[in-house]
């Protein structure tokens, strides 16, 4: 037996070395992940309006409720401005333009709210 014929005990202990910490990097992502996401759902399930209160979502909203109103769709333009006026009152002050904009929506339709 020469040396070029004995097996090669280097290439698994390479990948060896190589996978451990590769398995542990995906643990660890996998743990940080599902904490994020439990997380994210408590917060949701105690403010259900969280998801809707982007200044695009409120925009496209407002829109549906005006096109809706334009068309005569009255009990869909109403509680879609219902709709903004609930989830945009638990935001910041950014928000206070949409809820505005909803509520002279209401108005509009002589919906008090």
């Amino acid at each position: 037996m020469t040396l070029s014929d004995t097996p090669d005990d280097a290439a698994p202990r390479r990948a060896r070395r190589v996978a451990l910490p590769l398995v542990a990097v995906v643990l660890i992502l996998t743990v940080a992940g599902a904490f994020w996401v439990t997380r994210f759902a408590s917060e949701v399930r105690q403010d259900p309006g969280l998801v809707y209160r982007d200044p695009g979502t409120l925009d496209k909203l407002l829109k549906r409720a005006r096109d809706a109103e334009a068309a005569g769709d009255r009990a869909t333009a109403i509680t879609t401005y219902r709709f903004v006026v609930a989830v945009g009152a638990g935001g910041d002050s950014a928000l206070a333009r949409y809820v505005a904009a909803a509520r002279a929506g209401l108005e509009r339709l002589g919906e008090k709210r």
